[in-house]
């Protein structure tokens, strides 16, 4: 038998609804890392090297500019994962569902780590009160305010929520390796771009090691979506 073959009895078609949403939201979340990465060349992230007085001053001449350098996208792609997420460790759970369990908490808590890590709408609206106001002792308490939220944008949420996502990834992804329903490659994927991401954390190049996992997501994601539309079709022909 096929390493591609699904096995349809040992998924619950009480998921199928999940597993076909999942494959949704990994598509979706190819797409928008491809968007995300476009929108970098064209408005690079640079708010740890820009002063909060430029940014509010962004904010009020291209306010779609500015949110898209502030990484809004990650606003977006991470509560999409979330179906991509569940889904997995539906599909997952049956290898070891200690693992997948592990796997699944982490990932959400990913994500709640990087709504709290990216406060752009607090930015805008201390934006908003600079642009109002001319009193001088205004204007510095709202550029400290600022600077405080700015430094949330690579503070600590931001680092475990990318450690946190790493994780997930090399547990999933060594589940994968032990199920007949992903194939090996996939599997290896993964691993290989969960590992490369926690090079993050390099003095230096770490970026460019965030940059490397994050373009090799986008296969990885479309592999997903495909494997959990398949799952999600085989149970539905199962019905």
């Amino acid at each position: 038998m096929s390493v591609h073959t699904m096995e349809t009895p040992t998924f619950d078609p009480r998921h199928k609804s999940l597993y076909l949403l999942g494959g949704i939201a990994s598509a979706l979340t190819a797409v928008f890392i491809l968007l995300a990465i476009g929108a970098f060349f064209i408005w690079p992230y640079t708010a740890d090297e820009t002063t909060i007085e430029a940014i509010f001053d962004l904010l009020q001449t291209d306010r779609l500019g500015a949110l898209i350098s502030l990484d809004v996208s990650m606003l977006v792609i991470g509560p999409i994962s979330m179906l991509l997420f569940l889904a997995l460790y539906a599909a997952l759970r049956q290898v070891d569902e200690s693992v997948a369990l592990i796997a699944l908490a982490l990932n959400l808590l990913a994500v709640g780590l990087i709504i709290v890590c990216r406060p752009l709408v607090e930015l805008a609206v201390l934006s908003d009160h600079y642009a109002a106001t001319a009193d001088a002792t205004e204007k510095m308490r709202l550029l400290a305010a600022g600077e405080t939220l700015r430094a949330q944008l690579d503070g600590t949420a931001w680092a475990m929520q990318t450690a946190f996502l790493m994780i997930a990834g090399l547990l999933n992804s060594s589940l994968m390796l032990r199920t007949p329903f992903f194939s090996k490659a996939t599997a290896w994927l993964g691993i290989v771009i969960s590992a490369i991401g926690l090079g993050f954390f390099l003095p230096t190049i770490g970026p460019l090691f965030i940059f490397i996992n994050t373009i090799g997501s986008v296969p990885w994601c479309l592999l997903m979506a495909r494997y959990l539309f398949r799952i999600g079709r085989a149970i539905s022909q199962r019905a």
